[in-house]
């Protein structure tokens, strides 16, 4: 039998025509995952993990929301 080992997971790659992230960024306090820093405002930044961070009046907010609507 093989031997397991705990090693960390390597960072997640994301493909997408964008460019690359620059100026402000916003990190997921909980898988902490990249993201571009939400516009006043603007749409809504919803992490891989669940979380949706939105820019109020200048304000991140933060709320959960399963990924299946559950």
């Amino acid at each position: 039998m093989s031997k397991h080992s705990e090693t960390p997971s390597p960072p997640a790659v994301t493909y997408t025509p964008r460019a690359p992230l620059g100026g402000q960024i916003l990190t997921c306090k909980r898988c902490k995952r990249v993201h571009a820093y939400p516009h006043v405002g603007g749409p809504t930044i919803r992490c891989e993990c669940g979380w949706r961070y939105e820019n109020l009046n200048g304000t991140i907010h933060e709320a959960f929301t399963p990924r299946l609507g559950v």
